[in-house]
């Protein structure tokens, strides 16, 4: 694993000059590139001085990737968003918000079914995520009953916005939420002014914690994680369900991040 720097702005010539002298040649315009954390520090001062600053992330090797026997999802297909999408009207259609912090985002747990306008074609984007929602996934029912179903995975239907009726080529993944506390105590957090709760930055600062007990082939976490008014639980899924969804195109290697 190496810690990267993803560095992004709209380079003046003169930023562009300097940054040549130092042996890197981002693109003219709003461009962004990748550097070691150790360049990164030696270029820290001058980026200071532009208002620059770069974004943490971790590196892993394939080696490292593959053979993690748990890995947390980062990354996933999205498809439109959940309905209706006018100032949040889906979290209360959706969402019991009895214990749920507006601010923050935390404490929000699905009562229904979610209502989208459309489902992707068959054959494309076969497990995918919606705008604004980052820890549920649907799946088209010929890749549920295939992979999920046999595995105990639970779903329930999706409803046709406006027509209230399901749709009958895919369903949404019922997935379990773990009990178990994650050790998470170097990852930087922000706390709800509403509610004291807190929730931790979704970046992941390398390898994240093995569970002791793994609940089911893709699980929730008990941890809330996310930025702003968003928050979300980190998926994790199994070595055996990850590499058959890698095998089977529908997900890609880079969109896991391996626990250690």
């Amino acid at each position: 694993m190496k810690i990267m720097y993803h560095i992004a702005n709209d380079w003046s010539e003169e930023q562009l000059k300097q940054l040549n002298k130092e042996g890197h040649n981002p693109k003219k315009g709003y461009t962004a590139y990748q550097i070691e954390e150790s360049e990164y520090f030696r270029l820290e001062k001058l980026l200071n001085n532009w208002g620059i600053e770069g974004i943490r992330y971790p590196l892993f090797t394939k080696k490292e990737l593959k053979e993690s026997l748990l890995s947390a999802k980062t990354n996933h297909q999205s498809h439109g968003y959940p309905m209706p999408d006018l100032d949040g009207g889906y979290l209360e259609l959706t969402y019991d918000l009895s214990d749920y912090s507006k601010s923050s985002g935390i404490g929000a747990k699905q009562k229904d079914a979610f209502r989208l306008k459309n489902v992707p074609k068959a054959g494309k984007k076969r497990m995918f995520g919606v705008g604004w929602v980052f820890d549920e996934y649907f799946v088209d029912i010929e890749l549920y009953n295939q992979v999920f179903k046999p595995l105990g995975i639970k779903s329930r239907e999706i409803l046709q916005y406006k027509k209230e009726k399901p749709f009958d080529t895919h369903v949404q993944l019922v997935l379990e939420e773990t009990e178990e506390t994650l050790d998470l105590k170097d990852n930087p957090i922000e706390t709800c002014k509403e509610s004291g709760r807190w929730k931790y930055q979704p970046m992941p600062r390398g390898f994240y914690p093995q569970y002791k007990n793994i609940i089911a082939p893709i699980f929730k976490s008990k941890e809330w994680f996310g930025t702003g008014a968003e928050a979300r639980k980190r998926i994790f899924v199994t070595q055996e369900l990850r590499e058959k969804l890698i095998e089977m195109k529908i997900e890609k290697p880079q969109w896991y991040t391996p626990t250690k």
